[in-house]
């Protein structure tokens, strides 16, 4: 795929080159596009309107997503969860049976991660019947917010073409746009944070205007604190920082300083009250997250280089062996204990968040951007939560692109700051190039070639839960699926025990199979179910009706 872009980048420089050569200029500007960018908030409306148009003109190709990852039924069950008004279930009867990966079933039966991903599929469910919709909706969201972040930093027209570029890159065929697995909404409140704050110490604003950029600013950390915490954090302390060291050097003073600091102390007091409910509710202690019990309760390996394992867990299930020792392979957990091992494992993320994020087309744009954000004063500040989170990314075992998330404007800032410099050279090539990089990332981003596209390539095996949901579509009743699997050659991702918020109204309940004496005792707490037995290797999957109990 890199070649690929690559290639068509030096194609289109070429045919961009030619045309300006035959006289032709590339400097317009249309009446509609004037009027757009003459109020900042019709630049915002149109990039998240065009996110809108352009995903929904792809229904009838790629469809609304079906989850496939483990994190995408746990963020699911959330969204379940959240629809029925609870923000955690009982543990149901037989837990064992029932345990599965990044869910806890005890104190409470709940989803391990933080809620902003939760609570956005729940809207979906709850509004449109479909929790898709929450993802298709966030993600447009980005894209505006993008655009109007954008704004504080380079002139409207340039805001205008990073938030199309955003679009194209995330709005598509992204995963973010096309899985349950989040990015967008820790995106957003980067966007959202950055924005706010660069602009609430300029000058010309108002007491109603710095009030709702107090508000704004403080949204945006609290959206970062319920996305994804720790990366969140690393992004938020140099906001917070030049936060603080511009109250204090003057920008806001007296009834000023009120109006500034108190919203966004407020939103945040509230927002720790809020969790600390949440944490109570779910895990049993105000103090103690469902990420940091599951982390206790499940994973023996360590989170952050130099971390202990926790290595006097004991699992129950094989499966869960399974999955860790496939974790530990594939991150190269081993790898890091050396510096030749660490730098090569660092490089190659490195390598795979620049592919998802930035691409061929658009890394000299970055690379330029990020120059002159140094080196100008007023665009420093995006360098700074670049360098913080790289920082705390760098200090994890595992990752994944949209563990970098929150800091995703600052990729268009970088890009927009780089292409805008090459076209104020007034050189011919160099304005042939800004072309030439803007129709590669469109033509790309529309073949569904780039690196945002790349879920997980582990699929190559049928999507067996749909699979076996068909065959039982037609059995009367309710059924209960108990899933055995051989070992030696089932990848733990691709897990088939997942369930919904409510066990009593699924049509089907999946549970694992702990063999004859303990999956009779299913029938006590399940007593109007038919009871199947699923055994699986990934690629082949047998199906058969079990007389454990009772046919109801």
């Amino acid at each position: 795929m890199m070649l690929v872009e690559g290639c068509l980048l030096l194609s289109t420089f070429a045919g961009a080159y030619l045309f300006t050569r035959f006289g032709r200029r590339w400097s317009f500007r249309p009446q509609w596009l004037a009027w757009i960018l003459a109020r900042n908030l019709r630049g915002v409306c149109l990039v998240a309107a065009l996110a809108l148009l352009a995903r929904g003109l792809l229904l009838p190709v790629v469809g609304i997503p079906q989850p496939r990852i483990n994190d995408e039924y746990s963020y699911l069950l959330m969204a379940d969860t959240f629809s029925h008004g609870r923000l955690a279930n009982p543990t149901p009867p037989s837990w064992q049976h029932f345990e599965t990966f990044h869910v806890n079933v005890l104190p409470s039966y709940h989803s391990k991660y933080p809620v902003a991903q939760g609570l956005v599929l729940a809207f979906g469910q709850v509004v449109f019947h479909q929790p898709w919709i929450g993802v298709y909706l966030s993600t447009a969201l980005l894209c505006g917010t993008i655009c109007w972040a954008l704004q504080a930093f380079v002139p409207p027209g340039w805001a205008l073409l990073g938030g199309v570029l955003a679009v194209f890159r995330l709005a598509l065929f992204s995963y973010w746009m096309n899985s349950y697995w989040g990015g967008s909404v820790a995106a957003l409140g980067g966007a959202v944070a950055l924005g706010a704050v660069v602009r609430l110490f300029q000058p010309e604003q108002s007491v109603r205007q710095r009030v709702l950029l107090s508000c704004t600013f403080g949204a945006g950390l609290l959206i970062l604190a319920t996305s994804r915490p720790y990366e969140g954090l690393a992004l938020s302390m140099p906001l917070m920082a030049y936060f603080a060291y511009h109250t204090v050097k003057g920008g806001l003073r007296g009834p000023a300083l009120l109006q500034g600091m108190l919203p966004v102390v407020l939103i945040g007091v509230m927002g720790l009250l809020a969790m600390g409910y949440y944490n109570r509710t779910t895990t049993g202690s105000a103090l103690l997250m469902p990420y940091e019990l599951n982390y206790r309760t499940y994973w023996p390996l360590p989170y952050f280089l130099g971390q202990k394992a926790n290595s006097g867990l004991k699992l129950q299930d094989p499966v869960f062996d399974k999955f860790y020792q496939v974790t530990e392979q594939e991150y190269g957990h081993s790898n890091l204990k050396s510096m030749s091992g660490f730098l090569s494992v660092e490089s190659g993320r490195l390598a795979t968040d620049w592919f998802f994020y930035v691409g061929p087309a658009l890394s000299l744009p970055v690379l330029i951007g990020l120059i002159s954000c140094v080196i100008r004063p007023h665009l420093r500040i995006v360098v700074l939560v670049v360098l913080s989170t790289t920082i705390a990314l760098a200090l994890c075992v595992y990752s994944l692109p949209h563990y970098a998330a929150p800091a995703t404007v600052a990729t268009y800032i970088f890009a927009t700051e780089g292409l805008r410099y090459l076209w104020e050279q007034k050189a011919l090539g160099e304005r042939a190039f800004v072309v030439a990089v803007c129709l590669t990332v469109v033509a790309v981003s529309l073949t569904g070639q780039t690196g945002s596209a790349v879920v997980n390539t582990k699929f190559h095996f049928p999507d067996q839960r749909t699979m076996i949901a068909g065959k039982l579509a037609d059995q009367p009743g309710k059924q209960l699926v108990l899933v055995s699997y051989d070992l030696e050659r089932h990848y733990p991702g691709n897990e088939l025990v997942h369930n919904g918020a409510e066990f009593a109204s699924q049509k089907i309940v999946w549970a694992r199979s702990k063999g004859a004496e303990k999956d009779t005792a299913l029938c006590a707490a399940f007593p109007d179910r038919r009871f199947w037995s699923a055994t699986t290797d990934d690629t082949q999957l047998s199906l058969s009706p079990l007389h454990l109990c009772a046919v109801p």
